[in-house]
């Protein structure tokens, strides 16, 4: 596959992140912008094609040289390209394949972004010895991907593996999904932006945090932000992200409980930030959590090594397989 080039794209909530590479996986350019979501899909997909464009220009290429872009997008997707709902971007069967290969004329191979994210560790992290490999996902939500012997589990459905919406407290909090007690509404950047307003808006307790949010409402947290509160041992922070910590760790417990896999990676924008700070506590909630108790010690917990390009690598390693598998 010499000569070839490729587009991974990584469709967040809060952000939109584009890596233009060779057939080796190396990175030549790339670009990263606020989704701007509340502008509806449309919108986001021409913010896409720019950014795609404008890294292919940094990288000496045009988007015809292009052989297949790769997308991850926060939602599960269909065979032919529909985002099913993305809760976090206000989508519902958006077809988004579709309206993306009209704005760029090239091949486009979509699928969920903690799928490719987890694919992309598999690949291109350092993982590819795992038989079973479970992928978590701590940003804006919380999402995961599964891999058994080197290929993604979608389910009969392709919706399998959105393990953020595991319940963890009957009738607990809201979640984004319209229903209640996911474990993403207790440990995603968006459940603890709610225990954070309980705390300092109700419960009136002080904290830096009140500092650092740009519009006082908690609903766009920075993972620097929650490292910086870290470091100043704020109690109010640290209190949100010990809990955070702890319901990853039940639902890590759960996991291993149901799949037994060799390896759990933790990545995303919080993980990317505290990782090193949050792991301990992870791993200790785990621990009290997998059943037998003992099975704890043959899952490998560990911190995904890509960053914030997992995704985009995830989606680019995702379509070059699938243009593979079309072309033979």
């Amino acid at each position: 596959m010499a000569n070839q080039y490729f587009a991974g794209v990584d469709i967040g909530g809060t952000k939109i992140s584009v890596v233009i590479t060779n057939e080796n996986a190396k990175i030549l350019a790339r670009a990263r912008k606020k989704s701007r979501a509340e502008r509806g899909g449309e919108q986001v997909l021409e913010r896409v094609a720019e950014m795609v464009t404008g890294a292919c220009q940094d990288a000496g290429l045009t988007v015809d040289q292009l052989s297949a872009i790769g997308v991850g997008a926060p939602s599960p997707i269909l065979p032919d390209g529909t985002a099913v709902e993305a809760t976090n971007m206000g989508w519902k069967n958006f077809p988004l394949t579709r309206l993306l290969e009209r704005h760029l004329k090239r091949p486009v191979f979509a699928e969920n972004d903690c799928n490719v994210g987890t694919y992309g560790e598999y690949e291109l992290g350092g993982h590819s010895s795992a038989r079973t490999l479970v992928g978590l996902f701590l940003g804006t939500g919380l999402g995961g991907g599964l891999i058994k012997d080197g290929r993604l589990i979608p389910g009969e459905n392709n919706m399998a593996a959105e393990f953020g919406h595991l319940t963890v407290v009957v009738d607990g909090r809201p979640c984004g999904c319209q229903k209640r007690g996911c474990v993403e509404a207790y440990a995603s950047k968006k459940g603890m932006s709610y225990s954070l307003r309980k705390a300092i808006l109700l419960d009136r307790r002080p904290s830096l945090m009140s500092t650092l949010v740009e519009d006082g409402t908690f609903e766009n947290l920075r993972s620097s932000s929650l490292k910086k509160c870290w470091d100043e041992n704020d109690e109010v922070v640290t209190e949100v992200l010990r809990e955070a910590a702890r319901y990853v760790g039940v639902l890590a417990g759960n996991l291993i409980t149901l799949l037994a896999p060799n390896v759990i990676v933790l990545g995303g924008g919080v993980m990317d930030a505290l990782g090193r700070e949050l792991l301990p506590l992870i791993k200790k909630s785990t621990e009290e959590h997998a059943f037998p108790r003992a099975s704890y010690k043959d899952t490998s917990i560990e911190l995904a090594t890509l960053g914030d390009d997992a995704v985009a690598l995830g989606a680019m390693q995702y379509a070059t397989s699938r243009l593979m598998a079309a072309t033979r």
